[in-house]
């Protein structure tokens, strides 16, 4: 049996997350296998990547259940890097949900989390199966630096205190798009149905239970603490790691409020305790936005009116078809010259749901493009941290089921991050008038 299986290993996102399994520090802790549609291009890539024979082959087609069926059950882990996901991904996930299996993805497709959690997420916590989709620029960043400012305030404050609004702000340089997230956004388009686009959409649609109501659409909102004040505009990936955060919201918020019914009541103390520190309270919601180099409050607006006009044009089929023709192709992304330029520092600001309001601030910097070269590195932690590092998983892991990287991962990511020296995170109090006492 294979430790970790890479499904989409001849794409781009794939052969860099093959590249840095192959190059980990690691790597003598697990056996390393690709799955590929074609040997002849999966013997190309290893010849291109310079692998020797320790990394196997493994011949599947995802749009066969039989092929991933028999691929999946010979893995511990499965990264599944086959995009777009509402189309490739859902065998991938039923094989690893009835095996038992732990899977990561790349997904950044709100209806296809919707999709595999009605269908698979009972079926999981039944075997054991831990599926975490978004593990990579998609959404963890988002995810994981809410999970640091809940932890920040709750070292500050003790356990019981509740969040109430939370909001990411980022600052991020992309070098390029690769052909497969070009093929995501026309999926999301032209081939899933709207109703299931919108469905997923909506407020705490992946979320066990309903929350607050999010912040409403704003031209521009104005960065806490900023002194000259900066703006920030509405960010293309807002809907989707909304989603996933709320996802985080619900599952901790269910166990804790279900503690009872769910490990009974000679658990239930024990229970509550390990999951009061993880759960940010029935006040919580959550918003983010993408800063503009200048900061302004123009800027931020244009920023935001260029996105909304931007989504429209995507609606009418012409478009689209010259954003395909036009756009790159599957297996096309920037060179690693250019993905060593990009960065990204993600700000969180989250406030406690009551008075005397209290601040925390968490920042995660990424050295390198996170959209892909630093992607690799996320989805590839995250897999190694499953496979590697069980007894250190949050509580919330050990039931199974669909899960986010903060309800997975939690406090192993971050360390496992942090050991690349291309990840860096900070989270501590802030009063506006100086910021102290650093959580990391």
């Amino acid at each position: 049996m294979v430790d970790i299986l890479v499904l989409g290993a001849t794409g781009f996102t794939g052969r860099l997350i093959t590249r840095y399994l192959y190059s980990h520090p690691q790597r003598s802790s697990f056996s390393l296998a690709l799955g590929v549609r074609s040997k002849s291009k999966g013997e190309a890539l290893k010849r291109t990547l310079g692998l020797d024979d320790s990394v196997q082959l493994v011949q599947v087609d995802v749009t066969r259940y039989e092929d991933v069926e028999k691929a999946v059950k010979d893995a511990k882990v499965v990264i599944n890097a086959v995009g777009p996901y509402w189309r490739w991904g859902t065998n991938v996930v039923r094989a690893c949900a009835v095996h038992g299996k732990r899977y990561v993805d790349l997904s950044g497709e709100p209806h296809f989390a919707r999709r595999i959690i009605d269908l698979y997420d009972y079926l999981a916590t039944k075997t054991g199966a831990i599926i975490v989709p978004s593990c990579g620029f998609d959404s963890l960043p988002a995810d994981i630096t809410v999970y640091l400012s809940n932890q920040t305030l709750k070292r500050k404050l003790g356990p019981e205190v509740e969040l109430g609004l939370s909001q990411t702000f980022y600052d991020v340089y992309l070098p390029g798009a690769s052909g497969g997230s070009t093929a995501t956004l026309l999926s999301t388009l032209s081939e899933a149905p709207r109703v299931r686009v919108d469905e997923a959409h909506r407020d705490y649609a992946l979320s066990p239970i309903r929350g607050a109501p999010s912040p409403g659409f704003r031209l521009a909102t104005r960065v806490p603490f900023s002194s000259p004040a900066k703006y920030a505009g509405m960010f293309v990936m807002g809907p989707s790691n909304r989603s996933i955060v709320q996802r985080s919201f619900g599952l901790n918020q269910f166990a804790l409020t279900a503690a009872n019914a769910l490990y009974g009541e000679r658990r239930v103390r024990e229970t509550e305790e390990r999951l009061r520190p993880l759960a940010y309270g029935p006040h919580f919601r959550y918003a983010e936005y993408i800063v503009p180099r200048s900061g302004s409050f123009f800027a931020a607006a244009l920023m935001s009116t260029l996105l909304a006009a931007a989504f429209s044009l995507m609606l009418v089929a012409p478009v689209r078809w010259l954003v395909s023709k036009f756009f790159p192709q599957p297996g096309e992304g920037a060179s690693d010259k250019a993905m060593e330029k990009g960065y990204l520092n993600a700000t969180n600001y989250t406030v406690t749901a009551t008075s005397p309001e209290t601040w925390a601030k968490t920042v995660m910097r990424v050295d390198g493009d996170p959209g892909y070269l630093r992607t690799a590195a996320m989805i590839s932690e995250c897999a190694l941290g499953l496979l590697l590092e069980d007894e250190s998983l949050p509580y919330t892991a050990r039931s199974g089921g669909v899960l986010t990287p903060a309800t997975a991962l939690g406090d192993v990511i971050v360390r496992r991050l942090q050991a690349t020296g291309k990840f860096a995170f900070e989270s501590e109090i802030v009063d506006g008038v100086e910021e102290s006492r650093k959580g990391r």
